[in-house]
């Protein structure tokens, strides 16, 4: 006897489409990472309403079909890239990247000061970049290292920073901007004017940051970062000039230091704003334990909800939520697939991994500790129908709305009384490893209103929380509601 269908042998994996509802030829599958899967084809059925004298139904008419549902899974660096993205209707803006796809192409020879690249590829690196160096041959040679200049061939190094590689370069090798850095001296934290970093040399509009990014003041070498403590953290970008950085959200304690004998590091990442480019994907499922194997096919899968859930002591969660076009389950897979397998990075976990939890600019700690902490992105979208398709034709667009839950013991009013006040303020979350290279995700609301939510008391021998409810509105200087900061490498 065959055996029945368990599920630990269900794969789902998804690739884009160019045109809603259609498989695009030959399609490369990325695979998902899941912890749940309640997708389904729905039929839409009319009972007939002809009379008949024996009273009995004549049929029962399928008029149409519903696909989509709930996926489930847990956040782990770069495996929601592309749920990120869909979510947000928005477009990663990525720090300059080349990641060798064929051996020895992208990247081709590495000497002791040069990277030689693919034609082109060297262009968009800058002098005082930081790049991380990563899957080379040479173990020594896989770090951060900072750029002297380049070409559209070349990455061009200071002398002796590498051991030259005699083995190819194989697939998966990778430099890409993680930061910069100044010349001795040449970047200073000021307050006069607001808070913010200057330069004498350095252009601060050349590195390809944005208005609204996190970037990381400080590396760990003792001449990367500031003699004043507060001048070193995390920080929000204000406006960018030539030869001033303006800040926000800066660290407690942030003053002047003129950065003397100091060659400052700042690390910063990929940025992804909330716009409305709407993407749909077909979704693969298998049932590996059917023989022959069972193909189901959801086509034009729009991303619609995600939901993220960071509870205390427990992994970071978040569920998606599609609705598409229809479904169709085959014995014979798609013509042409190829597999993408899904990126291996560790779950991320709401203890050890948590960086900072942020509220009106400043960490939330105590006497306000975080219990959980909770968002929901809703694009408020609809199926589109139409005769003579018993699928939907296309999926409209809505509004982009941010709802969430903060729960919070009540330590003191602070919170509270923003409840109450209905007064604007901001949240962030941050969740990265401390092992390996520190990657991590940075979830900001720049202008948030807490909507709701009052102290709890909820009987004897208990603590009184505030599980205070939020929602959040276009930041009215950025112009969006809401940005993630992705960090490939943190100090």
């Amino acid at each position: 006897m065959a055996d029945l269908q368990s599920t630990n042998r269900v794969a789902l994996a998804k690739v884009r489409e160019a045109t809603f509802g259609v498989t695009p030829p030959n399609p490369a599958f990325k695979s998902i990472r899941q912890t749940s899967s309640g997708l389904s084809a729905s039929p839409q059925t009319e009972v007939s309403a002809e009379i008949r004298p024996d009273r009995q139904v004549t049929d029962l008419i399928l008029v149409g079909i519903q696909a989509g549902g709930d996926v489930g899974g847990e956040l782990s660096f770069r495996s929601a890239d592309d749920d990120l993205e869909e979510a947000l209707q928005g477009t990663w803006s990525s720090k300059p990247a080349i990641e060798v796809a064929t051996t020895d192409t992208e990247i081709s020879d590495v000497s002791a000061t040069t990277l030689t690249v693919g034609a082109g590829l060297g262009s968009p690196f800058k002098a005082n970049h930081l790049v991380l160096l990563s899957g080379l041959p040479t173990a020594g040679n896989n770090k951060v290292a900072k750029v002297t200049s380049s070409t559209g061939t070349t990455i061009v190094f200071p002398a002796a920073t590498f051991a030259a590689e005699t083995d190819p370069i194989p697939v998966g090798a990778a430099v890409r901007v993680v930061g910069f850095a100044g010349a001795a001296a040449d970047i200073s934290a000021v307050t006069a004017g607001g808070n913010a970093l200057a330069s004498t040399a350095l252009d601060f509009t050349t590195l390809g940051l944005h208005v609204g990014e996190w970037i990381l003041i400080g590396g760990k070498a003792a001449n990367s970062f500031f003699a004043t403590a507060g001048a070193n953290g995390w920080a929000r970008i204000a406006a960018i000039g030539a030869n001033r950085l303006s800040l926000e959200n800066v660290p407690a304690g942030f003053a002047a230091d003129a950065g003397t004998g100091k060659s400052i590091e700042i690390y910063a990442g990929d940025f992804l704003v909330n716009g409305s480019t709407k993407r749909s994907n077909t979704i693969e499922r298998q049932y590996l334990d059917h023989s022959p194997v069972t193909y189901e096919y959801l086509r034009g899968q729009t991303l619609d909800r995600l939901s993220v859930n960071a509870p205390a002591k427990k992994p970071a969660a978040y569920t998606k939520s599609y609705i598409g076009a229809d479904a169709e389950v085959a014995s014979v897979r798609f013509a042409g697939v190829t597999d993408v397998p899904a990126p291996t990075y560790p779950v991320l976990n709401t203890s050890s991994n948590v960086g900072r939890l942020g509220f009106d600019g400043a960490a939330l700690s105590g006497p306000n500790f975080v219990m959980s902490a909770q968002f929901e992105v809703n694009n408020n979208l609809r199926r589109q129908d139409a005769v003579a398709h018993l699928g939907a034709v296309g999926i409209g667009n809505g509004e982009f709305s941010v709802t969430g839950t903060l729960e919070t013991y009540f330590g003191d009013a602070t919170v509270y009384q923003k409840v109450i006040n209905n007064t604007l303020t901001s949240f962030d979350l941050r969740l990265g490893r401390q092992d390996g290279n520190k990657e991590a995700l940075l979830f900001d609301f720049p202008s948030i209103k807490l909507s709701s939510g009052s102290p709890g008391v909820s009987g004897k021998n208990a603590d009184v929380m505030l599980s205070a409810g939020f929602t959040a509105i276009m930041d009215a200087v950025k112009g969006f509601t809401m940005s993630i900061g992705r960090f490939w490498f943190l100090p």
